[in-house]
């Protein structure tokens, strides 16, 4: 019998507030509980440290510099081949809520989350689509449709979260991550939201959610559904009751802060009040997959689109080469799946090969993606030698231990450095670095490890030298 899959995917979550690694303090017992029964990819990596092209090189099973999806002003095209509709040829029911950001460069949702009809086209039967946390407030004010935004008119509650988000962008509380490093304003207001529990984005996309699961074990057909939270992206929007269930915690500093004048155990207190909520609904699939005898037949699979910089480093949000901006959770149970840990570098990209092995799907040749099946049998086995990211102008290899960084001037500003394109000449002078021990990268080790370093280089040269595949603007 081929087996459900479920792709729990928050926004946002760094690999070290959840699960084996999570030393962020915050309480995740039901993703604790996954770990316990499954396999933890203790050195995974996104493809590229940004919304967009990372679920497109998820979907696509390219490398960043192939999944035609160069930062968050793209869409994913429609004629490009990808996973879900591969499931959907194979007899799957291919199902999805919340933020997906395949079609990120179009406000056109709709209420019904359906992007008059392409939704379908990228292989969805069912679910919607909806905007991030940000998308909502640019979809009020450009007249878009969009599906949660309907949904709090509906409640009678989308004047106020509009109002509240529009305060949180206001440029008085800090200058954006656009233009500087610096926590800007998405992140220093702590205000809580207007909102009540039952009415919090990640709740609707959760409800949305748990409704298609019920529905999909109604029939014969194997599902599929992947569950896109909008948090823990910031803003840091919580509800009065989450604020409630943080408050007076201790929290771990930022590494090497060079930004000393943030209310850093404020914002940590409200990521671990969002990642705790995420917990709490991952929780609420697990008993809904138990409650309708769907759990024994169903592999899940929980992990982020990239991390969180959180004021490590003096950084905030991701875009970065940094470990806690490019490092994600990954862990994989269910029947078949062994208990353990595979400290091999796997990538995101790789669980377009192993979602379509697990369905029995024929494979889409010429990605880049490789299948994680046999480190579920075995989490002693290596997958991969080498994983690569990217944005703009940099590029990272990565073997799991030693980190070549090529490209990266960390004076420069996001919007420079994401239109930027990467100058494969860097990689003969990019430095090595060991992101556990150094998590700030200041320290070069090429020096030291000349024969990794050359290594690295040549796998890193080797990537970029495949042919690029730009995008088409929408």
């Amino acid at each position: 019998m081929r087996p459900n899959v479920l792709i729990f995917m928050p926004d946002q979550l760094r690999p070290d507030w959840v699960g084996p690694a999570n030393r962020g303090g915050a309480r995740t017992p039901n993703i604790d509980a996954l770990a316990a029964r499954g396999v933890s990819f203790s050195s995974a990596i996104c493809p590229s440290p940004i919304c967009g092209p990372s679920r497109a090189s998820l979907a696509t099973g390219y490398e960043y510099d192939r999944c035609t999806v160069p930062n968050n002003r793209f869409s994913v095209g429609i004629e490009e081949p990808n996973f879900y509709r591969q499931l959907a040829a194979s007899g799957y029911q291919v199902l999805t809520c919340g933020k997906l950001d395949l079609l990120k460069g179009e406000l056109d949702w709709g209420t019904d989350g359906q992007h008059d009809g392409r939704l379908g086209e990228l292989g969805f039967t069912g679910g919607l689509d909806s905007g991030g946390k940000h998308a909502v407030l640019i979809a009020h004010r450009a007249g878009a449709p969009e599906p949660y935004l309907d949904f709090l008119r509906e409640r009678g509650l989308a004047e106020a979260h509009v109002a509240d988000f529009a305060e949180r962008r206001n440029p008085a509380l800090g200058v954006a991550a656009e233009s500087h490093p610096g926590a800007g304003p998405n992140f220093r207001n702590l205000a809580a939201s207007p909102l009540p529990d039952d009415a919090y984005q990640d709740d609707w996309i959760g409800d949305c959610g748990l409704d298609l699961v019920r529905e999909a074990g109604q029939g014969e057909r194997p599902w599929f559904l992947q569950v896109n939270l909008a948090g823990p992206h910031e803003p840091m929007n919580i509800t009065e009751a989450m604020a409630a269930s943080v408050a007076g915690r201790e929290m771990p500093p930022p590494v090497g802060n060079a930004d000393p004048e943030a209310p850093h155990t404020g914002i940590r207190r409200i990521y671990t009040a969002m990642v705790e909520r995420l917990d709490e609904i991952f929780g609420r699939f697990v008993a809904a997959l138990a409650e309708t005898g769907q759990l024994e037949r169903t592999v899940i699979v929980m992990t982020s689109d990239h991390g969180e910089m959180l004021g490590d480093c003096g950084r905030w949000e991701k875009f970065v080469p940094y470990q806690s901006s490019i490092g994600v959770p990954l862990i994989i149970a269910g029947p078949g799946v062994a208990t353990g840990e595979c400290t091999g570098p796997v990538s995101l990209l790789d669980l377009h090969a192993t979602v379509l092995e697990l369905a029995g799907a024929e494979a889409i040749p010429g990605t880049d993606s490789v299948s994680l099946v046999p480190a579920l049998a075995d989490p002693g086995i290596r997958p991969r030698e080498v994983v690569f990211s990217g944005l703009g102008q940099w590029r990272i290899a990565f073997d799991g231990k030693l980190k070549l960084v090529a490209g990266w001037d960390p004076g420069v500003a996001r919007r420079e450095m994401e239109d930027a394109r990467f100058d494969p000449a860097t990689i003969r002078t990019a430095p090595l670095v060991d992101p556990a021990r150094d998590p700030c990268e200041g320290r070069d080790l090429a020096g030291e490890q000349p024969e990794v370093a050359a290594r690295l280089r040549a796998q890193l040269a080797g990537n970029a030298a495949r042919a690029r595949r730009d995008p088409v603007p929408a």
